[in-house]
């Protein structure tokens, strides 16, 4: 290549040709970044109401920004904030009474939450989520009716009784009902504002009133009295209001006269101190009206649990459950706003509940015995009248507490677009409206209609490939793709079509016997073409051909079975006698050849299951072994004594098979037990230090991690450690919960707690001298094998196991063996086997 030569003009050019493309390059990056730097610095919004939390406690912020200068207020406890916003940061004091602190909030991306901390030194967290004010709940002052009526819709939709009716503002409804009681810090007894108003409410819920008994009209003084009565017994809480600047409170008790009645209502039930309300037990009217309003059930639907559905069909069960609850909730919405407190509570009482009454149909619940025992449920009669009742009252505006949360439901607003086009069509013709017959008669149609362009589609494409094959699967089944739609269309059209019982139980069985008549004969055909492409493709001897045809003909048979099975479900068959006698007739001969089958066909099954294959140490039953042989008759596996055990497969496929071979992990788990003379803050100390122990350790798994402090045993504090460690190997799980355990004395020794002793043992620390000698000695040595750095943890070394192994003396000495195995001590081989052992192992020098 020739050299090229520049001139000192050109090389200026170039420099300045360089210089001018740098430039551009920079001005490019600078005006990409600038953008993204002056978002970063954009300070983000705080203004607004946010509910927050922290650790045992939470309130109603509500900030106002100017700027980057933030100040709030939480009225809850008083409190206010001052602080100063950069970015997406927020960091300031707050403030309460005479207590203050610092603390940063960090705004989370999208602007809807906030996670902080104050109280560095001990990193309290606290966090936040944006919440639009509660403008749906309003507080009346005017009367002591309307004072208690503000003060129970408030904390009922604030979750006070663990059934949250709010979409949010949980904290800010709290703060409302606080702000309507009178109680001074003395009464109070040194109890947070908080939770002496969710005391105060949980005396309140326990008894059963009319707000309308409540004092309302003209009173002339500027206190008064009303008794609440608990329902079904003789004990009652006088609640009193007192008038201050024409507003009315209530009057808090002192804290002790509140808790002694808390415990008088308790005890008048039967009810524990400490017990848990539970409204998913439906013990009383009460507790239906929360689970139908409240929706809460831990197992199944909640609509399902609080209705008397017996009955109903079962085939339509669930869905007239979903349309029944959601025309009673229609109906209460235009009733108003309903008060646990107005509702009966007593679980012993058996006196049908009546809540609304109307020529139509009223709303009951009544008491249901059970196989598990009495449940109250809106009776069978509410149900069956509820339509009715619902189309008397739908002109009825709803609550004003429920006009912002009106939903959309598609059959009411299905039923409303018939009504908007013609009210007549709402008239009832037989069992259901004239829309719905109408509905109906469209969707049977549209299935119609849909079914035959479906298969003529269908025939469009198999047609156009000239598939022979296809086509015949086409004539074959061609009905049956129609008969499929149109059980599709109407099944799913039951539940928009909101069809009663007599007309939605008929509808779905013919529905599901299109669906399944119509899947039988393509299934069918699919079986027998799989078979045709399986004996085309390989040139297979006679007995896979046999097996091939046995497959076949079992699948076919099995698809029947199904079918028939099926369509009895859904035609209420009762197919179980039926099946039970045709069993009675091969019986006999099961029997006969039941040991040697049942052993080939348990082989067959774990070879196709595979829970366990060869070289796999496995547990079954009480016993566990290594995986050797799996025959057609039996499985022989070694056992840890080195045994053979011989399990006939019948046996070894019923067994519960744990296979250790497939862990990736190895589960940690532990339940310290402490003294009970351990104090809160030890046992805090104790459970953070635990944390981060299993948080900073290379072989703990991150997720799951639990150390928590989970009850009060017979004689000590109980704290559930449970954890995996990154092993499968069991040595090494061995070696690494070692560690961790030897850590977690550290730790207890750290914090100056104690592991209990059981409670039948009395005892001091008189009782359990300590030998200072031993121990001291014991250090001592635990010492000098640090310095000398042979510890031996997790495991001994490979110099220490060769010098210790076979240096036991076995048979022992002083048994009749002994002589017999014990060495010349003269020879050379037994010299230099006790010079090595002296000098190898540290911690038996000087000895």
């Amino acid at each position: 290549m020739r050299d090229v030569h520049l001139t000192p003009a050109g090389r200026e050019r170039l420099v300045f040709l360089l210089l001018r493309v740098l430039a551009l390059i920079a001005a490019l990056v600078l005006a990409g970044l600038l953008p993204s730097l002056a978002h970063a610095q954009e300070v983000a919004n705080w203004a607004g109401v946010w509910d927050t939390k922290w650790r045992g406690g939470g309130a109603q912020i509500k900030f106002e920004q100017n700027g980057a200068e933030v100040k709030g207020v939480y009225p809850l406890y008083n409190g206010r904030i001052e602080a100063r916003a950069e970015g997406g940061t927020l960091e300031g004091r707050w403030f309460e009474g005479n207590r203050q602190g610092e603390f940063s909030f960090v705004q989370s991306p999208d602007g809807a939450s906030f996670m902080g901390r104050f109280e560095s030194a001990t990193a309290e967290w606290w966090t936040g989520v944006r919440v639009s004010a509660v403008d749906n709940i309003g507080v009346d002052q005017a009367s002591p009716m309307t004072t208690m009526r503000s003060f129970l819709q408030t904390m009922n939709e604030s979750g006070a009784d663990n059934v949250p009716r709010a979409t949010g503002g949980g904290m800010g409804l709290a703060a409302l009902a606080a702000g309507l009681i009178d109680v001074s810090e003395a009464d109070r007894g040194g109890l947070n504002m908080p939770d002496y108003t969710k005391l105060l409410f949980s005396v309140v819920d326990k008894a059963t009133f009319r707000l309308w008994s409540l004092p309302h009209d003209a009173i002339a003084a500027d206190e008064v009295t009303a008794r609440l009565q608990q329902y079904g017994t003789s004990v009652s809480f006088d609640v009193t209001f007192r008038r201050k600047n024409g507003a009315w409170f209530i009057v808090g008790p002192p804290l002790v006269a509140l808790q002694a009645k808390l415990a008088e209502f308790q005890a008048a039930r039967g009810e524990a101190v400490d017990m848990v309300d539970d409204p998913s037990k439906l013990a009383s009217p009460r507790d239906t009206f929360k689970m139908l309003l409240g929706g809460i059930s831990e197992v199944g639907d909640p609509a399902e649990a609080a209705l008397d559905l017996r009955d109903y069909n079962p085939a339509v069960r669930a869905d007239e459950a979903i349309l029944l609850e959601r025309y009673l909730k229609k109906v209460i919405d235009r009733i108003g706003y309903v008060y646990w407190q107005e509702i009966p509570d007593d679980p012993k009482s058996n006196t049908p509940y009546v809540y609304f009454e109307h020529p139509s149909g009223n709303v009951v619940v009544g008491p249901v015995d059970t196989g598990k025992g009495k449940v109250w449920q809106f009776t069978p009669e509410t149900l069956a009248n509820i339509r009715t009742l619902y189309a008397d009252v739908e002109d009825v505006p709803v609550a004003p507490e429920f006009a912002a949360f009106a939903s959309g439901d598609p059959f009411f607003a299905t039923r409303g677009f018939a009504r908007e086009i013609s009210p007549a069509l709402l008239t009832r013709a037989g069992p259901i409206e004239r829309w719905q017959w109408l509905a109906l008669g469209l969707t049977a149609l549209a299935g119609i209609a849909f079914g035959f362009v479906a298969s003529a589609v269908i025939g469009l494409v198999a047609g156009a490939r000239g598939d022979a094959e296809r086509s015949t699967f086409l004539r074959v089944v061609a009905w049956a793709v129609r008969a499929i739609v149109l059980g599709l269309f109407l099944l799913f059209a039951l539940r928009p079509l909101g069809l009663p019982q007599v007309i939605a139980a008929p509808v779905k069985a013919v529905a599901w016997s299109l669906i399944v008549i119509g899947f039988v004969p393509v299934v069918w055909h699919l079986i027998g073409s799989l078979a045709g492409h399986y004996r085309k493709m390989w040139q297979v001897p006679g007995y896979h051909d046999t097996l091939i045809s046995l497959s076949t003909g079992v699948a076919r048979v099995a698809v029947l079975v199904v079918a028939f099975l099926l369509l009895a479900e859904v035609l209420a068959i009762p197919y179980e006698g039926v099946i039970a006698g045709l069993g009675i007739g091969g019986l006999a001969v099961a029997l006969a050849a039941q040991p040697t089958l049942q052993n080939f066909l348990s082989g067959l099954t774990l070879y196709a299951d595979r829970p366990v294959s060869v070289g796999d140490f496995c547990k079954f039953g009480d016993q566990s072994g290594t995986i050797e042989h799996i025959g057609m008759r039996s499985t022989r596996i070694r056992s840890l004594d080195r045994t053979i055990i011989s399990v006939p497969n019948s046996d070894f496929a019923g067994m519960q098979i744990e296979n250790y071979a497939h862990r990736d992990r190895t589960r940690f788990a532990t339940t310290l037990q402490l003294r009970y003379e351990t104090t809160p803050d030890q046992l805090r100390y104790t459970l953070a230090e635990l944390r981060k122990l299993l948080i900073a350790h290379p072989r703990v798994i991150e997720d799951p991690c639990r150390v928590r402090f989970v009850g009060f045993g017979p004689y000590s504090l109980d704290v559930d450690i449970s954890t995996y460690i990154m092993t499968s190997d069991a040595s090494e799980f061995l070696a690494i919960r070692e560690d961790i355990l030897l850590s977690i004395i550290n730790i207890m020794d750290e914090a100056g707690a104690q592991f209990a002793f059981p409670a039948q043992l009395e005892y001091s620390a008189a009782d359990l001298p300590i030998d200072e000698d031993k121990r001291v000695a014991a250090e001592k040595r635990v010492s000098d094998w640090r310095e000398a750095e042979n510890l031996p943890f997790p495991d001994f070394s490979q110099l220490d196991r060769f010098a210790l192994n076979n240096t036991l003396a076995y048979p022992p000495q002083g048994s009749a063996h002994y002589r017999e195995t014990e060495p010349d001590p003269q020879s050379a081989e037994a010299r230099a086997t006790l010079e090595k052992v002296r000098w190898s192992l540290p911690w038996r020098k000087g000895t």
